[in-house]
């Protein structure tokens, strides 16, 4: 019996010690100016997300439209198509040289994206032949727009 007391009172005491040590006002300190460097030192996570929300809101919008112009695949002439494609690479440019700053996720539906127009491609190609060649002046419309 006199052990397990022994053993208390000596258990207490460390207990009691270790309380002190971590209540004192230096300690205290010093953890919180550890806490704020760990905070400083760490990497600024809320520019990634937004990079990151608007990416996939710009995919979506880009996804919506190429929706709206591969339903028009199965009547679009020649020439209509050749506007639609011009647009869709000079869109597709711009948010290509905006992905290097892109997510998995975001990169993933990029390249399902691609897919999909790939798909309307091969159908206006089905239906029309070669459309390579069909030369349309998209500045045509801008400039009529600007007198």
């Amino acid at each position: 019996m006199k052990v397990t007391s022994k053993f208390k009172t000596i258990s207490l005491a460390f207990a009691l010690g270790a309380f002190t040590v971590a209540c004192n006002q230096e300690t205290t300190t010093d953890v919180n100016e550890e806490i704020n460097e760990a905070q400083m030192e760490a990497p600024d996570r809320s520019a990634e997300v937004n990079v990151s929300t608007e990416a996939n809101r710009d995919i979506e919008e880009f996804e919506t439209w190429v929706q709206e112009q591969s339903a028009r695949a199965e009547t679009a002439t020649r020439e209509e198509w050749a506007e639609i494609r011009s647009e869709y690479q000079r869109r597709r440019a711009e948010l290509e040289a905006e992905s290097a700053n892109w997510d998995e996720e975001a990169r993933q539906e990029w390249e399902e994206l691609k897919a999909d127009w790939n798909e309307a491609e091969n159908k206006i190609r089905e239906r029309l032949g070669n459309i390579e060649d069909v030369d349309v002046d998209v500045d045509v419309d801008v400039e009529r727009q600007n007198n």
